[in-house]
């Protein structure tokens, strides 16, 4: 079994339950595993033998703790949904953007590795994105903060309790929550969070552009 890379079987039958489990009392969220004391090599092993082409689980490393994640299909909604606003948003603005979309990030000498929701290098391709998004229904995981601290991600976005919430590296190498994109000071996140409530994706699409592309 793949997972006999990370754990033992307690943690294999775990892992099994948590690839082929659905939505609890009818949520449609996230599931999660953590293994403790995994090392750089056994993460790269496991996701080496889980194939390059999956679409889930998702996995996330920090210091020999491995978080095994299976999306839903409210988590794949709101991500296909908030990247396109932010794709129309760069486009109506003129920001040249390199989309990394769910591009695995590692750093060995950190022991750090993430498969963010969507990714996004500001102005030019760089070895790390700029921004990065994370879709959280469900709380637990380790710690993405740190996570990303260590590529110097400059702006986490998460979805989370229904809202926005927007994270900025600061100067002192630490983040601090703020409601404003340092990256994309002027869009309005209360549109973000109203457009996601509507029905349809045409609905919220439409209603989306039409905002930031009226007269100002």
């Amino acid at each position: 079994m793949t997972s006999s890379v990370v754990a033992d079987e307690n943690g294999a039958a775990a892992l099994e339950e948590l690839l082929r489990s659905g939505p609890e009392d009818g949520v449609d969220a996230e599931q999660r595993l953590v293994v403790c004391g995994v090392s750089w090599g056994r993460y790269l092993a496991f996701d080496k033998k889980l194939g390059d082409d999956r679409p889930d689980p998702r996995l996330y490393y920090l210091d020999g703790e491995l978080e095994i994640m299976s999306t839903s299909s409210e988590h794949e909604r709101l991500k296909s949904w908030i990247g396109g606003f932010l794709e129309d948003y760069l486009l109506e603005n003129g920001i040249e953007t390199v989309t990394r979309g769910q591009a695995t990030m590692r750093l060995d000498l950190k022991k750090a590795g993430a498969e963010p929701d969507l990714s996004y290098c500001i102005g030019q391709e760089k070895e790390f994105p700029d921004l990065v998004l994370e879709i959280a229904l469900t709380s637990g995981g380790i710690n993405k903060l740190e996570v990303y601290r260590r590529f110097n991600v400059v702006g986490i976005w998460f979805w989370r309790r229904n809202r926005v919430e927007i994270f900025r590296l600061d100067s002192s190498g630490q983040y601090q929550q703020t409601r404003t994109s340092a990256l994309l000071p002027n869009l309005d996140l209360a549109l973000v969070e109203h457009c996601l409530t509507l029905p349809t994706w045409q609905q919220a699409r439409r209603a989306f552009r039409d905002a930031i592309t009226k007269p100002k």
